[in-house]
C-alpha cells in the first residue's frame, strides 16, 4: 500500500532535496563520515584532486575528485575544472543528473508498505530525528515514511547546504555538467541510478539504524562535522576523508563494515575503471567523480596505474 501525507509541500521540499544533491551514493558516504576520526594513514593517491590520465600516445584525460556540495569555496575550487572541461570532447559522471530519474528515487526513498522508521529506531533515537529534522524544516510525519538510509541522507549535509539547495544554488557536480550541456559536451554515466538505489537498499537494514543511532545530537555538530570533511576536501586530501570513512564504520560489526567498504566504494571503483575504458582510450575526457573513489590500493587512480596509465598530479 502507497504511503499517504497531510503535508504534501513537506514530502515536496525532502523530494528536492534528494533530488538536488545527487547522487545519492556519495550523501550515504557522507554520513557515515561524521562519525569520529583518527590518524590518517597515507594511501596512494591521497593528496590531490586533479589528475592527468594518459597512455601510449593518447591524448590525456582528467580525473577531478569533487565534492557533492554547493559550498562557495567547494565551487571555487572547480573554477579551474571547468576551464578544463571547457576544451574536453566528453564528460563522465558517476550519475548522469536529469529529470528521468526523479520517480525512481523519490519511490525509492519511502516504504512503500506499513513500516514507520519510528517503529524500527529506538524511541532516543527518533526523538532525534525529530530534533534534527526540525531545523530542517521537517515534522515528524514527513520523517517517519522515509527509509533509514534515506533519513540519514537527510542529515548528511548541515541546514545550511539544504538551504542553499532549496534556493536552487548548484553544486559543484550540478555545475559541471551544466557547462557540458551548454558547450554541447557528452555526458556520460559511469553507474545508473537503479545500481545505486539496488546498493542502498539492499544494505542491512538494521546496520542503517545503528547508523541512525550514531547521528549527532546537534545541529551544531552536524555543521562542525561537516566542515571538518570540507576543511580535507579544501586541502585536497583525499587519504583524510578516506579514513573519516573508514573510522565510520566502527560503530557496525567488522563483517558489515567490510561489506560496506566493499558495496559503497570498491566494487565501484572497478565499475567505473572499466566503464571508462573506453572513453579513456578516445582521449581528451574530462571524469568528474566523488573524491572518496580516487586514494587507496584498489581506488581508481591506482587500479588504472595497474593498466599501464601514466598518472600525473596537476596544480
Amino acid at each position: 500500500m502507497s504511503c499517504k501525507f497531510s503535508s504534501r509541500s513537506g514530502l515536496e521540499f525532502i523530494r528536492k532535496f534528494y533530488l538536488s544533491t545527487q547522487p545519492l551514493m556519495a550523501l550515504f558516504l557522507v554520513l557515515i563520515v561524521l562519525g569520529q576520526t583518527a590518524g590518517a594513514a597515507e594511501l596512494p593517491y591521497g593528496q590531490g584532486v586533479f589528475w592527468q590520465i594518459s597512455k601510449d600516445g593518447q591524448d590525456p584525460s582528467i580525473i577531478f575528485g569533487t565534492m557533492h556540495s554547493s559550498e562557495r569555496r567547494v565551487v571555487d575550487l572547480g573554477a579551474g575544472a571547468m576551464k578544463l572541461l571547457a576544451s574536453s570532447d566528453s564528460l563522465l559522471v558517476d550519475v548522469v543528473d536529469d529529470d528521468s530519474i526523479k520517480q525512481k528515487l523519490f519511490t525509492a526513498m519511502v516504504y512503500q508498505d506499513n513500516r514507520r522508521l519510528d517503529e524500527l529506531v529506538s524511541v532516543d533515537t527518533f526523538e532525534k530525528i525529530k530534533v534534527l529534522g526540525y531545523e530542517y524544516g521537517y515534522l515528524a510525519r514527513q520523517m517517519k515514511v522515509l527509509k533509514p538510509w534515506a533519513a540519514g541522507v537527510v542529515f548528511s549535509l548541515p541546514p545550511s547546504e539544504a538551504s542553499r539547495v532549496s534556493l536552487g544554488i548548484r553544486t559543484l557536480n550540478q555545475t559541471l555538467q551544466d557547462l557540458a550541456l551548454r558547450n554541447k559536451i557528452k555526458i556520460i554515466g559511469l553507474e545508473t541510478v537503479e545500481e545505486q538505489l539496488a546498493a542502498l537498499d539492499g544494505a542491512n537494514e538494521q546496520e542503517q539504524i545503528a547508523l541512525l543511532d550514531t547521528l549527532p545530537p546537534d545541529i551544531g555538530s552536524v555543521e562542525a562535522k561537516f566542515n571538518k570533511t570540507l576543511g580535507l576536501y579544501l586541502q585536497q586530501d583525499t587519504s583524510g576523508m578516506y579514513q573519516q570513512m573508514l573510522d565510520g564504520y566502527t560503530i557496525i560489526s567488522d563483517e558489515f563494515s567490510d561489506r560496506y567498504e566493499a558495496t559503497l566504494i570498491t566494487q565501484r571503483n572497478y565499475r567505473m575503471v572499466e566503464r571508462m575504458e573506453s572513453s579513456l582510450l578516445k582521449g581528451n575526457s574530462f571524469i568528474a567523480i566523488d573524491a572518496l573513489h580516487l586514494p587507496g590500493d584498489e581506488g581508481i587512480l591506482n587500479l588504472l596505474l595497474a593498466q599501464g596509465y601514466t598518472i600525473k598530479p596537476m596544480r
